[in-house]
């Protein structure tokens, strides 16, 4: 039985944590970075949406002490283990939406950003649109679909120690080819969340244009 609080379940294969879902607001998956688990966006989630059903799964690779969504190899590439588990973790996203009757927000970060894109660009059918924070384009070129009228977030950090400016000027070039609607914000900061609350201002004022 599901919970109309919080508590924790098995998705589709993913450890995952949740909260408010019997809410019949539009549903948030929240995705972590590597070497993380899948409370390392709990804090993140309750400050910019505490009212919407909240899903929180834990990636399936391991990464250092903890998890990641996907692994890159050793030359740093990332496309064949990417669409693997963008593959499985679509399966969770189609749960959700059933659950809710409607598609879910993504929300990643760093990795997890990575992954969100992923599935925008193999797996859009069970999302309604995502957050991006610090994230690079997943796959080749013009990896995205007709993505007309979704909306995505974008967030890069001027100081970003893993990130390039022009990873998320090219994934945002991409998405509007794609004729997403695509927003991008840059935040004076480094990888990590924006100590001044940037992130979480940005995602909140986001959100609240599309209901929370």
């Amino acid at each position: 039985m599901w919970s109309n609080g919080e508590g924790a379940r098995e998705i589709a294969g993913f450890c995952t944590v949740y909260r408010k879902v019997g809410s019949p607001l539009q549903p948030l998956v929240f995705l972590h970075g590597s070497n993380n688990n899948e409370l390392s966006l709990a804090d993140f989630a309750r400050e910019v949406a505490s009212l919407r059903p909240q899903y929180i799964p834990r990636g399936r690779e391991p990464s250092g002490p903890s998890f990641t969504f996907f692994r890159r190899r050793k030359d740093g590439s990332i496309e064949e283990n990417l669409k693997a588990r963008t593959e499985e973790l679509s399966r969770l996203l189609f749960e959700v939406a059933q659950r809710h009757g409607q598609p879910a927000l993504l929300i990643g970060f760093s990795s997890g950003a990575i992954t969100a894109a992923a599935l925008m660009a193999r797996h859009p059918a069970p999302a309604a649109g995502a957050i991006l924070l610090r994230p690079q384009i997943p796959f080749a070129e013009n990896c995205f679909p007709d993505l007309t009228g979704t909306p995505v977030l974008i967030v890069s950090a001027r100081n970003d120690e893993r990130r390039k400016r022009s990873d998320a000027a090219g994934l945002v070039n991409l998405l509007m080819a794609a004729n997403a609607e695509a927003e991008w914000h840059e935040l004076a900061c480094g990888h990590g969340l924006d100590p001044e609350g940037g992130d979480i201002e940005l995602t909140r004022a986001w959100l609240a244009k599309r209901g929370s």
